[in-house]
């Protein structure tokens, strides 16, 4: 087939063989098919899987029983517990979006949190078996090699190059969007394989290799998929849809737009079923929205491009693409795309530095219903899948020119190292008290025995309303997670508009600073909820025994928890 035949408009193999001419330096085409795919997807896989476990996740994979990540933050032991609970809720019959085991004895609402269902789900079998703490180190040890493998898969597709694909993979898998937030236990933000999921569907698409019927089924259910991991991503997917195919309907020939309006048309059916898929949830949301619910929003500062050093060297390949290849239109597609993402992730008022420059013409956009509710740096997400694509095009570019050829790889390579340099700064968040045992002795996060060695039966009864004090983030969750909802708890964190980051009733975290009228109404709090004890775990122990002591409360200590009953 010669290229021309191959750029041909229509349906099944008759779409494209190959993707479109990238027209540069010279014209060529990409090659499509590649040699032994499946050999190849799995050593990129492979690839991934060592490189993110020796350089990031090796504490995890050996301990994968540990709390380890950011146990100083609230978010980790949140996902543990949201893991354990929708296979909970599930089984017992239970409505997963409240839950009146956290929050006791009122509880809490969960619509507006990020429970991340699909994951919990998917993950329910690990859950069972292994418990949550696994399932949750599972998913940040796998999260971020898989999501490179996802960006290989789509980047190989377009380009037909393993070497070229193999790199790019590593910009979106590993990027310091994905590893950040690795580090920080946020699995709903770490969970990105989706979004270049549907890039690959809608490449096997074009190359004839999936049907309409099917395409449109399997990019309803990923898109579902995505909002049941996180909605505010899957809104934000939904409008750079829009954006892509009106900008790929616009740099388009003319002779190709039918088929750019054929995949949109397409999309939109797809986009429509999927949120048939997610109305359960999505109804029961709009129907539960929290009085006073806020949000802070957080936009991308300026010299974050190039902070770190690989956003330098993939802005001058983005430029350098842009000067030698603009007549492609692809290339117009990607730069364009990209561009506008960071417009967007700006969000309305762009920040450099602590300076706060005056609101963008643009800003009214997120005064939307929907967009005033998202986080406009979370679209540089985006913004990494694209640069990945335009890397392995960069990549891909064929020349008889061996110095120029050298060149691109030179700078592509180096951009690659830059990122995954890195990979070993971001915080794993281990925790030694002060005054605990070291590690050799004691694992920096164990669990206290207390609750890993089953002992709470003896203290506790089933059901019964605790607050857990401690400095570990969200322990009560933690401690609830692992013990499948033994104890209901008083407080929680689930959602920084809806509960307190210190995840204690407010009249308990008060009296961290106690005054004769704190005491009070912290004695009136524990009778009013029906509190039957309090456990204060040992490490983080000093100003707390003070506090209770004067309050003529008397504390067990046991397996690394203090129990002060309530009389």
């Amino acid at each position: 087939m010669t290229a021309s035949e191959a750029d041909k408009p229509g349906s099944g193999a008759g779409r494209t063989a190959t993707v479109p001419r990238i027209a540069g330096t010279g014209q060529f085409a990409m090659r499509a098919r590649v040699p032994r795919p499946a050999l190849q997807g799995l050593l990129a896989l492979a690839v991934y899987l060592a490189v993110f476990i020796i350089g990031y996740a090796l504490p995890l994979v050996l301990h994968p029983g540990l709390p380890q990540v950011g146990q100083t933050e609230v978010d980790p032991n949140f996902y543990v517990w949201s893991w354990r609970w929708w296979l909970y809720a599930i089984s017992h019959g239970l409505n997963p979006l409240y839950s009146r085991q956290i929050g006791a004895p009122g509880g809490f609402d969960l619509a507006w949190t990020t429970t991340a269902p699909a994951v919990a789900v998917i993950l329910a079998p690990v859950t069972a078996v292994f418990g949550p703490i696994t399932s949750a180190n599972l998913t940040l040890v796998l999260a971020a090699p898989v999501s490179a493998w996802v960006a290989f898969l789509a980047a190989r597709r377009l380009t037909g190059r393993f070497w070229a694909a193999l790199v790019a993979g590593a910009v979106y898998g590993f990027s310091p969007y994905e590893v950040g937030h690795t580090g920080a236990g946020q699995a709903n933000l770490a969970v990105i394989m989706l979004l270049p999921l549907m890039l690959y569907l809608g490449l096997l698409w074009r190359d004839g290799k999936l049907g309409d019927p099917v395409f449109v089924g399997l990019m309803a259910v990923t898109m579902a998929a995505e909002f049941y991991i996180f909605d505010e991503a899957f809104a934000e997917m939904a409008a750079l849809w829009a954006a892509g195919l009106l900008i790929g309907f616009a740099v388009a020939r003319p002779a190709d737009r039918k088929t750019v309006a054929r995949l949109a048309g397409l999309v939109a059916i797809a986009f429509a079923a999927s949120i048939v898929l997610a109305s359960p949830y999505l109804v029961y949301a709009l129907r539960h929205y929290p009085a006073g619910f806020t949000k802070t929003r957080a936009s991308l500062h300026l010299e974050r491009l190039v902070d770190p050093p690989s956003g330098v060297l993939l802005l001058v390949i983005v430029l350098a693409l842009a000067v030698l290849t603009w007549s492609s239109r692809l290339t117009r597609l990607l730069v364009i795309l990209f561009v506008l993402i960071v417009v967007l992730a700006v969000g309305p008022h762009p920040i450099i530095g602590t300076k706060h420059l005056g609101p963008v013409p643009w800003a009214p956009l997120w005064s939307l219903p929907i967009a005033r509710s998202a986080e406009p740096v979370r679209l540089m997400l985006f913004g990494y899948l694209v640069l990945a694509i335009i890397l392995a095009v960069w990549l891909s570019i064929p020349t008889g020119n061996r110095l120029l050829l050298v060149s691109r790889w030179i700078l592509g390579l180096a951009a690659v190292a830059a990122i995954l340099v890195y990979i070993p700064a971001a915080g794993r968040g281990s925790v030694l008290p002060a005054g605990a045992p070291s590690a050799a002795v004691r694992p920096t996060n164990a669990l206290p025995t207390f609750i890993s060695a089953g002992l709470y039966r003896d203290y506790l009864r089933p059901g019964e309303i605790v607050v857990v004090v401690s400095d570990r983030g969200n322990a009560g969750m933690l401690f609830q997670a692992d013990t499948n909802f033994y104890m209901r708890i008083a407080g929680g964190f689930i959602n920084s508009s809806v509960s307190d980051t210190t995840a204690l009733p407010a009249p308990v975290a008060r009296l961290r600073h106690p005054t004769p009228a704190r005491e009070q109404r912290f004695r009136a709090y524990v009778h009013r909820a029906g509190v039957g004890a309090i456990l204060v775990e040992r490490a983080w122990a000093a100003p707390w025994m003070q506090i209770f002591s004067r309050m003529g409360l008397h504390g067990t200590l046991i397996g690394g928890m203090i129990v002060y009953r309530i009389p």
